[in-house]
């Protein structure tokens, strides 16, 4: 059965899935969802595969209709969820009638909240992902009017009738702040800042509006090398903290380019990833210094979670008759 949803308020809303990888040697970003954790949830929420294409909406409010019913889950940055002038909660699986009005009502928490529809959505790939890059100029990004064509299994008619929300999954909700703590790894050129890289973690940084998918720019104290000699482009991680000549820092994001050339005086971990990716102009951070053994242990919790999730969600799904892990191949058996 297909779906169509039409955008009625589309604010800055993209289709985006996990990322574009297995490029870089070609010099091509990853990009892809820019808090991987709430866009993976927000898949598993409504059975789909957690790469599958859903809708990242950007620090504005989203509202449109669809013409049949759809099994729907909001999570990321906060907001209010309304399907029909009722609010219903979000990080849950949420069944929508058909030609409703469903509007989400942005917070003043966080940047990116995500929209999952069970089913395939329609959208170009290029390398095997949809998500936006600006500098190849692709992407679909949403427009007022503008219609969205999603192939799906979910049979109201068949299944049993449900209240929502379809489930409790009570799914693990991070905290959104305007103060943030992210954890940081020591960067390759730290010893080049001598004791001036204490700054690092007892000081207060503030997002500056310049931000922006290729990297957070944080107004604060600066950072002088003790060295002069140049550092030879070369690869740099997602996280990675840099120290161009200003001496101001700037956090690379998931549209940063492969390689640079600044100095790098640590690398955000990969648990406090997506918390980078939430960031919002004004908001105010602290990094802290923690082992690689604590890093790892952190991100393996967070799989932990992703796995329990699935796991949970498989077996309610299943005992409804609903399938879980939707992807294109599924929808069309």
């Amino acid at each position: 059965m297909n779906a169509n949803l039409t955008v009625l308020v589309s604010g800055r809303a993209a289709i985006t899935d996990l990322g574009r990888f297995g490029s870089a040697h070609l010099g091509i970003p990853s990009n892809g969802a820019s808090d991987q954790y709430s866009a993976r949830v927000a898949n598993i929420l409504v059975g789909n595969v957690d790469s599958a294409p859903l809708i990242q909406i950007t620090a504005a409010d989203f509202s449109f209709r669809t013409d049949v019913p759809i099994l729907l889950a909001v999570t990321g940055a906060p907001a209010r969820l309304f399907v029909d002038g009722v609010e219903v909660p979000s990080w849950s699986p949420v069944c929508v009638p058909a030609s409703v009005r469903v509007d989400l009502r942005m917070s003043g928490f966080g940047m990116h909240a995500y929209l999952a529809v069970k089913g395939v959505m329609s959208t170009e790939f290029f390398r095997g992902s949809c998500a936006p890059d600006s500098l190849l100029a692709l992407g679909r990004s949403l427009q007022p009017g503008g219609s969205i064509e999603i192939e799906s299994d979910y049979r109201p008619f068949v299944h049993p009738y449900l209240p929502q929300p379809l489930f409790a999954f009570s799914p693990h909700i991070p905290i959104f702040a305007h103060v943030w703590n992210l954890d940081v790894l020591t960067g390759p050129e730290a010893g080049q800042f001598g004791d001036s890289i204490n700054e690092l973690t007892e000081s207060s940084f503030t997002v500056d509006a310049r931000s922006d998918h290729v990297g957070t720019r944080l107004d604060g104290p600066t950072f002088k090398r003790s060295i002069r000699t140049e550092i030879l482009s070369r690869g740099v991680p997602l996280g990675a903290i840099e120290v161009p000549p200003s001496g101001a820092l700037i956090a690379l994001q998931r549209g940063r380019p492969i390689t640079a050339g600044y100095p790098v005086i640590a690398v955000v971990a990969r648990a406090s990833r997506d918390a980078l990716g939430q960031l919002r102009p004004g908001d105010s951070v602290q990094f802290r210094f923690v082992t690689r053994a604590s890093a790892l242990e952190k991100n393996d919790a967070v799989h932990s979670r992703l796995d329990t999730l699935r796991q949970r969600v498989s077996l309610a799904f299943d005992s409804v008759g609903m399938t879980f892990g939707t992807t294109k191949e599924s929808v069309q058996l």
